[in-house]
Parts: structure tokens; C-alpha cells; sequence
């Protein structure tokens, strides 16, 4: 069971896991949104169903409810870490291979925004069962999905409610996610108005609230992008963890209880480098040449090259930090560079070493702690942003503010508060590195 393997921090409502709460969109944040016990009734239907589908069983550990939560899952046995779930087998997920062949012939020939992205077609998939109603075999599964009303992902928020959480880089994030869905319903629409029998009137709302569901629940198997019904009951938890696998023999996904299994908090640093910077080629080509971490990068309006990393919260072990990105690390060195001299021996260091720019500390140590206090001031700025953010949440109130739905509020603040977290965690890193090269 070597290939398709995604994890995902998951865990039952049941089995002595605490109550878990709903997830921003984009990532698990530290804060966390009260939610009463679930009080569990018994959904007798979807699961015969799913064993037909499946011509097999499905789970004996697991059974389903409804809860305050919305439809979950339910330990009915002790699980240990290492046991098997749920096993369901390719037959029974919504996969692009069910499309109709012609459907999916014709939107192989649209637009790349649509031909090579296989979660926009499981969307159109989705579209369809949708339409066929009680009359779709997966009518069971279909019908208990989220309805668009029921959908809290930013892909919906509107430009008031995006606003909460514009000091975020998730803001920017949402705006592409908006534009990309916006382009992948112009280029497939004129192909699915060629099948009024199978998709009715092609409607925008419809396609994003189909793709909203399936970027939010599909699992990537190496039969591609799935969704696989009953496993995607699961709850999102920060202290729990499930691994999906994918048997190829046995042609079943497996859900594989993971109790040990836990992910660092994230945010994302965005760092400019500006295009007027006369040595902004010269660096530039240092940095693509000396960097091995992956990274976002776009052109901003305003003449610079936005770069974001990925940072977590920072753990401490006695006195010790696990540290920030290299990458970014790597990057304030370069960004902070004043001549051409300065470029040169970084070059020089990192081929000394490894080729990495971050591997060493720079030899010229004034420059190293310079770099570093630019970085702290940046983190600054950025926590000084998230809170302010997060004091108005808390304290506006207006016509504007009343509109907005209070869970979507809630999770703005939880969103940022996490950030912050991570933020201030990398800060007090940074902080404490600058002393500790300042005395050498």
C-alpha cells in the first residue's frame, strides 16, 4: 500500500476525542470555537447503502450520527493506532473516471484551467448527481453533502466578510481561489451546455458550490482526486490524525487510525523585494540559483516580487528552538544585501557548503544579526497587523457587521489569532537568535 498517501488531521466524535471545531478554510488555527457535547442519534439508512454500493462491508469500528455538528462518526468498538477503519473500494467514490465518456472527452478538450485539473471535473461530476436528485446512485451520499447556504468556505464570503481577514496572506489566497473557479466555469460551461439531459441550466453558483465541497472533502488517491463517501464524515481535530491509503491489489482506499499523528500550526510569511532595488537582478538570480525550498512567488502590482513561506509554530525544547524556514532565513540575507560584494560571498559561503544559503550563519556576523532584526521587524509589523485586525473584530459593530454570519466572523478571529500565535512563536526565535549571534 505504497501509493496515495494523504494525511490529514482527522479524529472521530466519539472515542474520548474532544469535541472538534469548525476549520477555517485554509488551515487548522490554535483558537478554538465552544461547541456543546454531541448527543448522537443513529442514521439507519446511508450506511445499507453504502455496503450495497460496495458489495462489501465497510466498517465494523465505525457507525453514524447526527450531532449538533452535522452528520459524524462514531467509535463503536475501541480503535488502536495502526487499525483499518474504514475500507471502501474504488467502485464506491466519486472519481472523474465516472463521468460520462463524452462529457469527459469534451472537457479534455476545453480549456488546461479545467482539462488537467482533475478536482474540477469530480465538481462536474458532483453537479450532476446533484441534478439526477433521489434518481442518482449516490443519491444517499449526495443529499447529506452540505447544502450552499450550509457552506462556510471564503470561496462564498463576501468582500465585507473578506475583509476580517485581509491582513492574513489567506485573503489573497481566497481571491485566487475565487478568480480560478471563476475561470474554470467559463472555459467548461460551453461544453456542459452540450448535455441539457445530464447538467440542466449550467449555473456559476452551482459549479462553486460543487467545487467548494469537493476542495474541502476529496481525498487524493493514485486513481486521482476521490471522494469517498463516509470517510469524509470524519471530523477535523488538531489533536488527532487519520492516514488515508490506497491498496492498488486489493483496488480499496483504507482510512488507518493515526493517534500519534500531529501537524505543526502554519502561517505564511510574505516578504517584497522590489523591482527598483538596482541590485534587484543580482539578487534575484542568487536567490533561484542558491534556494532548494519550494515557495510562492507572484508579481505585485506595485513593481516588486512577492515571496511567501510557510512557517510553524515553534517549538521549544528546554532552550532550544527547532527553528524557522531555511529558505526564509535564505531570503532576508539576500533581500537585506547592500552591494554587490555582499552577494558575491554568499555565493562563495553556500558553495562552500552545500550549495544552501542558510546552511551556515554568514561569516560576517553584523550582516547576519542585520538580516535577522529586518526579519523580526517584518514578523512585528505583521503581528501588530493580525491583532488590530482581531481587536476590531471584537469591538465593531454596524450595519456591516450585523450582516455577517457569526461563525464566519468567529472564524476570521480564530484564523488570525493562530497566526498570530505562530507569528509571535517565530518572533521569539528570531529574537533570541539575534542575541545569541550578537555575543559571539
Amino acid at each position: 500500500m505504497a501509493a496515495g498517501v494523504v494525511r490529514r488531521r482527522l479524529a472521530l466524535a466519539g472515542a474520548g476525542a474532544p469535541p472538534p471545531s469548525p476549520p477555517p478554510i485554509y488551515r487548522q488555527t490554535a483558537a478554538a470555537i465552544p461547541i456543546p457535547e454531541p448527543q448522537v442519534k443513529e442514521d439507519g439508512a446511508f450506511l445499507p447503502w453504502l455496503r450495497s454500493k460496495a458489495g462489501s462491508a465497510v466498517s465494523s469500528a465505525l457507525r453514524i450520527g447526527t450531532s449538533p455538528l452535522g452528520r459524524s462518526l462514531f467509535a463503536s468498538q475501541p480503535i488502536q493506532e495502526g487499525d483499518c477503519i474504514l475500507q471502501l473500494p474504488h467502485t464506491a467514490q466519486l472519481t472523474q473516471d465516472k463521468l460520462p465518456q463524452e462529457v469527459r472527452l469534451l472537457l479534455d478538450d476545453v480549456d488546461d484551467a479545467v482539462a488537467r485539473d482533475a478536482a474540477a471535473k469530480v465538481a462536474v461530476l458532483l453537479m450532476m448527481e446533484q441534478r439526477l436528485g433521489h434518481e442518482s446512485g449516490w443519491a444517499p451520499y449526495v443529499t447529506s453533502l452540505p447544502a450552499k447556504g450550509q457552506m462556510h468556505n471564503m470561496m462564498f464570503w463576501d468582500l465585507d466578510e473578506l475583509d476580517m481577514v485581509r491582513h492574513s496572506p489567506v485573503y489573497d489566497e481566497a481571491i485566487q481561489q475565487k478568480e480560478r473557479t471563476r475561470k474554470q466555469f467559463s472555459a467548461a460551461k460551453p461544453a456542459l451546455e452540450r448535455f441539457p439531459h445530464f447538467f440542466g441550466e449550467i449555473k456559476l453558483e452551482d459549479f462553486m458550490h460543487a467545487s467548494a465541497l469537493v476542495s474541502s472533502r476529496a481525498w487524493q488517491t493514485s486513481r486521482g482526486v476521490s471522494l469517498v463517501p463516509f470517510a469524509d464524515f470524519l471530523n477535523h481535530d488538531g489533536a488527532s490524525g487519520s492516514i488515508l491509503v490506497y491498496d492498488e491489489e486489493k483496488d480499496v482506499s483504507e482510512v488507518i487510525a493515526n493517534r500519534n499523528y500531529a501537524v505543526g500550526e502554519q502561517a505564511h510569511v510574505w516578504i517584497d523585494m522590489s523591482e527598483q532595488d538596482p541590485l534587484y537582478e543580482k539578487k534575484l538570480d542568487i536567490w533561484q540559483k542558491h534556494h532548494r525550498t519550494p515557495k510562492s512567488q507572484h508579481m505585485c502590482s506595485s513593481g516588486c516580487t512577492r515571496t511567501s513561506f510557510a512557517i510553524k509554530e515553534v517549538k521549544y525544547y528546554g532552550n532550544k528552538g527547532v527553528g524557522i524556514p531555511q529558505a526564509l532565513r535564505a531570503f532576508v540575507r539576500v533581500f537585506c544585501a547592500t552591494s554587490i560584494e555582499e552577494l558575491e560571498e554568499m555565493a562563495m559561503e553556500a558553495a562552500e557548503n552545500d550549495g544552501r544559503l542558510a546552511r551556515r550563519p554568514l561569516k560576517h556576523a553584523e550582516r547576519e544579526v542585520h538580516a535577522h532584526r529586518k526579519l523580526l521587524m517584518h514578523l512585528e509589523s505583521m503581528i501588530q497587523g493580525h491583532s488590530t485586525a482581531i481587536e476590531q473584530l471584537e469591538t465593531i459593530d454596524g450595519a456591516a457587521s450585523r450582516s455577517m454570519h457569526p461563525l464566519r466572523k468567529e472564524m476570521a478571529k480564530n484564523l488570525l489569532a493562530g497566526e498570530v500565535q505562530v507569528l509571535q512563536s517565530a518572533y521569539a526565535w528570531v529574537a533570541n537568535y539575534c542575541k545569541t549571534v550578537a555575543c559571539t
